[in-house]
């Protein structure tokens, strides 16, 4: 069978402990959902309160803002909405900036994970354009309207890129894995679940499950193959669920189990994906990348009218 022909046979140079690559994999998995938690509760605080200071003012119709309470400080040349577009094109330009130099700078590879990068620059950009669109007050024209525009567009493309990002294997500091490597952790799974009897009757589950599925050609084949395999992925996670309870293994090795199978489901997922992935995250870069340069020039030209016009924030 393909899978097996493709994983197996491939013993790699250094044999780590794989009990311990699992509790390393679980201990950084949890560390990162604190760190994404965290990330989320701070946007969602910052969106809630955004909305409660201004719900009274983005209700009321645009030809009688000017006559609300509030239209000095609301209205996008005040104080409080120009600060918002102050501060949200600032986090964009931090957000593009300190990803882009972590990736590209050979001496800041070692500065952190790459996805921990990869997971605050989402979150600047997402926060950043929200206080932009704050900024606006909900309507748009002339050069701030191709600005808008471009930014949401440039956050769509982000979003595609970041579910691309998540379908291709990578290792625990979020560098892609080779082909020999992915046999390599195909492998030492298989170690960890083949322990016992149990586990090999997992493993015998899960690979002909996937066994059925060969790799998909072009990208409607690819997008039809992606939902059949996540069919295939939820199927396969229940029956080793049932499997597991009626086993009544001890929490810790009923744990390890689940933890080997549901690493090894997603990684031949993923391989099966792996080729198609890989080329339409190539053609997506050809189009985020002009659009965010499109972005940042529509922003300066928006900011350079605005102060030719005497818009100086508090300054």
């Amino acid at each position: 069978m393909w899978i097996r022909e493709k994983f197996n046979g491939i013993q790699p140079s250094v044999q780590p402990d794989p009990r311990s690559c699992i509790n390393d994999n679980r201990s950084l998995k949890s560390s990162h959902s604190v760190f994404v938690v965290f990330l989320v509760i701070v946007g969602t605080l910052a969106l809630i309160s955004l909305s409660v200071k201004g719900w009274n003012y983005y209700l009321t119709p645009l030809d009688q803002r000017p006559f609300h309470p509030d239209y000095a400080d609301m209205k996008p040349s005040g104080p409080y909405s120009h600060g918002l577009g102050i501060i949200g094109s600032v986090l964009i330009i931090i957000g593009v900036s300190l990803y882009s130099c972590r990736k590209r700078m050979r001496s800041l590879w070692n500065l952190g994970k790459l996805s921990r990068w990869l997971e605050f620059h989402i979150f600047l950009c997402l926060v950043g354009p929200t206080l932009v669109i704050y900024h606006t007050t909900f309507k748009e024209g002339g050069i701030a309207a191709i600005t808008l525009w471009t930014m949401l567009s440039v956050v769509a493309s982000g979003v595609i890129g970041r579910f691309l990002y998540t379908q291709i294997p990578r290792n625990l500091n979020g560098t892609e894995l080779t082909l020999g490597e992915i046999r390599s952790e195909m492998q030492h799974l298989g170690t960890v679940l083949e322990a016992d009897d149990l586990g090999a009757r997992v493993i015998r589950v899960i690979d002909n499950a996937f066994e059925q599925i060969q790799p998909p050609e072009g990208i409607v084949g690819a997008v039809n193959t992606f939902f059949h395999l996540e069919q295939i992925k939820v199927k396969t996670h229940h029956s080793v669920h049932l499997m597991i309870e009626a086993s009544h293994l001890p929490v810790d090795a009923a744990k390890k189990i689940q933890g080997a199978a549901s690493e090894r489901a997603s990684l031949l997922q993923k391989s099966l994906l792996l080729s198609q992935v890989e080329r339409l995250f190539y053609y997506w870069h050809a189009i985020h990348l002009p659009f965010t340069v499109i972005m940042f020039i529509t922003l300066a030209a928006h900011v350079t009218v605005s102060i030719l016009l005497g818009y100086r924030w508090i300054f």
